[in-house]
């Protein structure tokens, strides 16, 4: 028994070493006199979610991101390499995600693009989709019978949300924020594309912000791509530094401080 035991002691930690993950929180490390002083759920979701192992960005083709100078890590999540899976929607995905473990199923919900609102609990009651053969932007509901409330259930319903979603509906589930006030999970959209504030540590002495970005790419309408940590190529790390009256210079985008927004509480 005490030979079994000794094993064990030397047995788990290769077990715990293979199996734990990175995340924002143990991968980038923090300048000094900053904190990450918000600790609320979403924020702790937000950086303590898994990341890859091999650091790749997988395309929903079957072909891989090439231009990997432009970011550092990549969440992992199936859905990541799905076809819809672009921009906003990733951004969706991470705020879905988070109510959905929170048990809130009764409180998820966005919009699409034309306007409708589609919600969780209407998918688990049986709702279907069907667009209308004449007009695109009209959507018909049709209801089934019930489906289980379960992950299989809930990743089917937002690749709905994510098939009629996009950054022109996010204005319909967001509100603005002022970029002193930038916090984990807001979102910067101009309506051509979007990228989700993901980490944000606030200097213990000045105040000051500095926080990291991320995102899918919409190669083309076809085409997602898994989500990404972005590199601050001004500065070769992947911090951003907040200013509220510079552009904010993405890899590939550039946004204004006026573009920050923030999921609505519902």
């Amino acid at each position: 028994m005490k030979k079994l035991f000794l094993l064990l002691l030397l047995f788990i930690p290769l077990l715990s070493f293979g199996q734990v993950p990175q995340t924002i929180e143990s991968k980038f490390s923090i300048p000094d006199g900053y904190e990450r002083v918000y600790n609320d759920d979403y924020s702790k979701f937000l950086r303590q979610f898994p990341l890859k192992k091999d650091n790749t960005v997988q395309r929903s083709d079957g072909t891989y991101k090439t231009n990997s100078n432009i970011w550092v890590a990549v969440f992992d999540y199936d859905l990541g390499i799905h076809k819809t899976h672009q921009c906003a929607d990733a951004a969706i995905y991470l705020n879905a995600m988070h109510k959905y473990e929170q048990g809130m199923a009764g409180q998820i919900k966005y919009h699409f693009t034309n306007g409708d609102v589609t919600k969780y609990q209407d998918w688990l009651d049986g709702i279907n989709y069907k667009l209308d053969e004449n007009r695109s932007w009209i959507l018909h509901k049709e209801w089934t019978s019930p489906r289980v409330d379960n992950l299989e259930t809930f990743k089917e319903w937002i690749k709905i949300v994510w098939k009629w979603a996009g950054t022109k509906s996010l204005p319909f589930d967001t509100m603005s924020v002022n970029m002193k006030d930038i916090m984990p999970g807001d979102v910067f959209n101009n309506n051509g594309h979007a990228v989700s504030v993901v980490d944000v540590i606030v200097n213990n002495n000045t105040g000051h912000k500095k926080y990291i970005l991320a995102q899918s790419w919409m190669r083309d309408r076809n085409t997602g791509e898994e989500h990404h940590i972005l590199i601050n190529q001004n500065s070769n790390d992947v911090w951003y530094d907040l200013n509220t009256n510079e552009t904010i210079v993405t890899p590939q985008w550039r946004f204004e401080p006026n573009h920050l927004i923030r999921f609505n509480i519902n």
